[in-house]
């Protein structure tokens, strides 16, 4: 329970920083990898797969997305415990990181929110 509560805190900081100052810090994104990695290191397959994906997203959308935020995809990819809950998990992010883009139209938006959004509204589901 405490390492669960670690772990949100961990990302609810990341959230809040990346939404401040336009930055994943990569301290903060091994914090993270250490203590999931306490609990799920035996997730490496949807990590990669989640890591994959943005890589190549990011390459179709030549290079507009951070390397905090792919980065990030392949920590949280831990977290997952399907192929389906990656492929949800990054659905939901987009969908509602799209929603915010338009709703603020702003030049670059901090995507790590919703990542984070994303990855724990499916692992509630």
């Amino acid at each position: 329970m405490w390492l669960d509560l670690f772990i949100a805190g961990t990302c609810l900081w990341i959230s809040y920083y990346d939404v401040k100052f336009h930055l994943i810090r990569n301290i903060d994104l091994l914090v993270l990898l250490i203590a999931i990695s306490l609990q799920s290191i035996g997730n490496l397959k949807y990590a990669l797969s989640s890591l994959g994906v943005y890589i190549s997203i990011n390459i179709v959308a030549r290079g507009k997305i951070g390397a905090g935020d792919i980065k990030l995809s392949f920590v949280i990819g831990f977290l997952m415990n399907s192929f389906s809950q990656v492929t949800n998990a990054i659905l939901i992010a987009w969908i509602t990181g799209g929603m915010y883009s338009l709703a603020r139209r702003d030049q670059a938006i901090p995507f790590a929110p919703f990542m984070i959004l994303g990855t724990y509204f499916v692992k509630i589901l």
